[in-house]
């Protein structure tokens, strides 16, 4: 992770499925970018929940404290984990009365914020890509089969198109194994891909000319609920997109308690 200025305080662990990470000492404007950075981070592995925990954290600038919002609202999209805020009863960062409390999932204890996880159920599988054209037959035999398992054929056609023009990217233009990641919740499905090329994507714009001709990232824009690309903290990137099932999750191999069901 990015180093902060010293006065800033991060640490961060694994708990379970989540992660808890720890700020103390005081934040302003000035720690705004690394903690919003630190925070995405953290969201690019997928944790079932992101718990910040600022009890030990002072707040000398109160704008810095939208932050919290920002990234709340970011990882909500991708790749829908929630972001839960632990602040004590007696907070010196967010007191009771803080218009904090409106926008976000606050509690006073870890353990709380972690307990209010344990109702959400996802499934998840990954597989590793040879970084050749083989990638390409391997990916939709991945991607077919988990879906029909998952009850999610319907959805297959638009998935298997995004997940080709993400697949082929990564071998067109680095020297990586491209990784893909799916991930149902919350009636949400994601597609992800990661590599080890830090290089971002230039984001297309919605053509809005219908599927006819389409292709590269123009169509994951026209087909995805939304998608975006992010670094990762071992120094590649993400890209990902979603769409919309209105499914609940199946359970079976996968769930949580057993997030990531690999495949290689």
């Amino acid at each position: 992770m990015d180093a902060v200025p010293a006065s800033l305080r991060i640490a961060q662990e694994s708990a379970g499925t989540a992660v808890v990470v720890r700020i103390a000492g005081p934040l302003d404007r000035s720690h705004y970018a690394e903690v919003r950075r630190h925070l995405l981070k953290c969201a690019t592995e997928a944790p079932s929940a992101i718990v910040v925990d600022v009890r030990s954290m002072e707040c000398a600038d109160p704008v810095a404290l939208s932050v919290f919002v920002t990234v709340a609202d970011q990882v909500a999209k991708w790749p829908s984990v929630p972001l839960r805020l632990v602040c004590g009863r007696d907070s010196r960062a967010v007191t009771a009365a803080s218009p904090l409390r409106r926008f976000l999932d606050v509690h006073a204890t870890t353990e709380e914020a972690l307990a209010a996880d344990c109702g959400s159920t996802r499934v998840v599988a990954r597989i590793e890509l040879p970084n050749d054209h083989s990638a390409m037959r391997i990916g939709r035999g991945f991607i077919r089969d988990t879906l029909v398992v998952w009850g999610l054929d319907r959805v297959a056609q638009d998935c298997l198109l995004m997940s080709a023009e993400l697949v082929q990217n990564t071998i067109q233009h680095t020297l990586s194994a491209p990784t893909v990641r799916l991930e149902h919740r919350r009636g949400v499905l994601t597609i992800a891909v990661y590599d080890d090329d830090p290089t971002q994507p230039q984001h297309a714009v919605d053509p809005g000319k219908g599927l006819s001709g389409t292709h590269g990232l123009d169509l994951v824009a026209f087909l995805a609920t939304a998608w975006g690309s992010a670094p990762t903290p071992t120094g590649g990137k993400v890209v990902w997109a979603t769409l919309r099932t209105g499914a609940r999750e199946p359970a079976g191999p996968g769930s949580d308690g057993d997030p990531d069901a690999d495949r290689s």
